[in-house]
């Protein structure tokens, strides 16, 4: 199982990080991408990214929509860094965010699309944030889709309509745990209907704990933490969607995920 998307970085998980490598172990998680959100945190993405653990964690290094507003006047220059000393990063998480209404729009968008060219620029993949903001993120992302080496719809929950636009410009389409809560009709559709060839699973860690998961502690608000020993509840919810194995659907999001990320 791979892992299409994480934040194992996150200070939430410093304190568990040895039994989330050991649970996510026994589950059989081969594979991570864990991505940076702003350069606060890119130094420990890189950290995790070069510590000795018992799957393959590709860093991902981009700014999150969240965080557009304070970034520090060389942040450019700190991404291509980063990215020259890693080769096999993307560049991610980046995107468009309709839920924090406070994070100004245009400057939004100017972060995104820098960060797009930049990724066709030095020829890497890139993973998408769009959380009530699909439709626009599609627009701005239309023009670099088909010269990008490849771009990652996490945590899909946009309309059917956005769907096809995405799959249509060949990217992959990652599901988290909301598509085990049985009220998410959109996400589950989605997730039944894409073909073999673009789908991915994730966990989003320490976020969106699936229904029917583990947790690895709880954050302040007593939330339960997620984590990727929980992908296999996720794997096995699509599974069922789609009407096949739980392996099948392993080798299937594997495969795909290697040829993204790796």
């Amino acid at each position: 199982m791979f892992d299409a998307h994480a934040h194992l970085q996150d200070p939430r998980l410093s304190g568990v990080f040895d039994e989330l490598t050991h649970k996510a172990k026994t589950v059989q998680v081969t594979g991570v991408c864990c991505c940076g959100t702003t350069p606060d945190d890119w130094a420990a993405t890189e950290a995790v990214a070069n510590r000795p653990l018992p799957f393959v964690a590709v860093p991902g290094f981009g700014v999150h929509p969240w965080y557009v507003r304070f970034l520090p006047k060389d942040w450019r220059a700190q991404l291509e860094v980063y990215l020259d000393r890693n080769p096999v990063a993307v560049i991610g998480e980046i995107g468009l965010d309709g839920v924090m209404d406070d994070v100004p729009l245009a400057l939004q968008e100017e972060v995104f699309v820098w960060q797009l060219e930049l990724a066709e620029r030095v020829r890497r993949p890139v993973v998408l944030h769009g959380a009530r903001a699909w439709g626009r993120l599609v627009d701005l992302l239309k023009p670099y889709a088909r010269r990008l080496p490849g771009f990652v719809a996490h945590g899909f929950g946009g309309s059917q309509e956005i769907l096809r636009q995405m799959l249509n410009m060949g990217g992959y389409v990652s599901f988290a745990g909301t598509v085990c809560n049985a009220n998410a009709t959109k996400v589950r559709a989605a997730a039944k209907e894409i073909p073999d060839s673009q789908i991915l699973v994730e966990t989003d860690a320490p976020d969106l704990f699936p229904t029917g998961g583990h947790p690895i502690g709880t954050n302040a608000n007593n939330k339960p933490l997620n984590h990727p020993g929980n992908l296999n509840v996720i794997l096995r919810e699509v599974a069922a969607l789609r009407g096949v194995s739980p392996d099948e659907l392993s080798d299937t999001t594997g495969a795909n995920a290697r040829r993204i990320f790796l």
